[in-house]
């Protein structure tokens, strides 16, 4: 028995130590954040599809990124990703230009009318979400604060799963800010 297990008298069973029971509540919080998100992709009127809104996001993020890493992000196959950003490219959202050190590889950018609509789908987004927000100044401050704590502990998440995105990357709220590391 490790020192964070307790026997339960008479029952013969351990008790969770203090790390699982933080691991469920970790868990309990994620399921909330995503039970948030799948309510606001269902009530903010979405002008483009789903996989159209993941494939611009991801470019946002970066000032560079290439088709093999979007397809990962994106988990998809390399021919949907070239179809997909071809699509995106056609409707003006995407642009892709020539990689600086390898004349095979092209980098992919948002275009204004990207920008504008991951903006417009930001907002969207929000306005779906506020009226399931509480109406308590003292609770709405709670809220932001958990939210502030949770985008800081996803953009070290994400910046680890990215870690071969360099350059401007986008926070939550999507402003743009360069890795400290880089700047």
């Amino acid at each position: 028995m490790s020192d964070g297990d307790t026997q339960t008298p008479g029952a013969g069973a351990q008790r969770p130590s203090a790390t699982t029971e933080a691991d469920a509540d970790a868990v309990k919080a994620a399921a909330t954040l995503v039970a948030l998100a799948e309510y606001a992709d269902l009530h903010a009127p979405a002008a483009v599809p789903h996989l159209t809104l993941r494939a611009l996001a991801a470019v946002g993020r970066s000032a560079a990124v290439g088709l093999t890493e979007l397809g990962r992000a994106l988990h998809i196959t390399p021919a949907s990703t070239s179809r997909l950003c071809g699509r995106l490219e056609s409707a003006g959202l995407l642009a892709r230009h020539a990689h600086g050190a390898d004349r095979r590889k092209s980098l992919l950018t948002l275009t204004p009318a990207g920008e504008e609509v991951m903006e417009e789908m930001r907002a969207a987004c929000a306005r779906a979400i506020a009226p399931a927000l509480p109406h308590s100044a003292a609770q709405l401050q709670a809220v932001k604060a958990a939210c502030e704590v949770t985008r800081d502990c996803l953009r070290g998440v994400v910046g680890e799963a990215e870690n071969g995105w360099k350059g401007v990357q986008r926070d939550v709220g999507g402003a743009a800010r360069v890795p400290e590391a880089e700047a």
